[in-house]
């Protein structure tokens, strides 16, 4: 029950991180396309790959925004098991699993996405988004990348500045 009101939240954070990009703020169309720029020059992207990546993200987020709506609807079942004079377990359990057809329809989505993007990436390209994907958005900033400032590969540690890395995994 714990993991999944976790996750919910975990859910619904993302969306609001994505809907704020969605409307861009500014000259440039705000932080999501400037990600998503930043994301083609990374991987040397053509023209019809950045249409499969536009489109597997278009479509995730799509979904997302549907499971947002379903999350949103389960509050009133939940606030009305709650009300009642007996709680109403059946209510919740229905709203429980309405929610989890949607955080399944969003894993199908993503994974659908996510594979539509392999077949039309080279495999340079993979393997410049699985770092991207493994070590985070450092990556994309030259440099070297932000797992070898912990020790290398097999090593994701903290290291105090001047110091040692620690025995403290991340």
């Amino acid at each position: 029950m714990f993991g999944f009101i976790v996750g919910t939240l975990s859910l619904i954070g993302l969306i609001k991180v994505a809907r704020w990009g969605r409307y861009g703020h500014g000259r440039g169309g705000g932080p999501r396309r400037w990600m998503m720029r930043r994301l083609f020059q990374h991987l040397d992207t053509t023209p019809g790959q950045e249409k499969v990546i536009a489109s597997a993200t278009e479509n995730a987020e799509r979904v997302m925004w549907q499971a947002r709506e379903q999350f949103f609807r389960a509050r009133s079942s939940y606030a009305k098991a709650v009300r009642s004079e007996t709680f109403d377990s059946a209510a919740v359990n229905e709203a429980f699993d309405a929610q989890q057809a949607s955080v399944d329809e969003v894993k199908k989505a993503v994974r659908e996405g996510m594979q539509a993007v392999h077949e039309a990436l080279s495999p340079e390209q993979r393997n410049r988004l699985g770092d991207l994907i493994e070590f985070g958005p450092s990556r994309m900033h030259g440099g070297g990348c932000g797992h070898h400032r912990f020790g290398g590969h097999g090593h994701h540690g903290y290291r105090p500045a001047g110091g040692e890395p620690s025995s403290v995994n991340l």
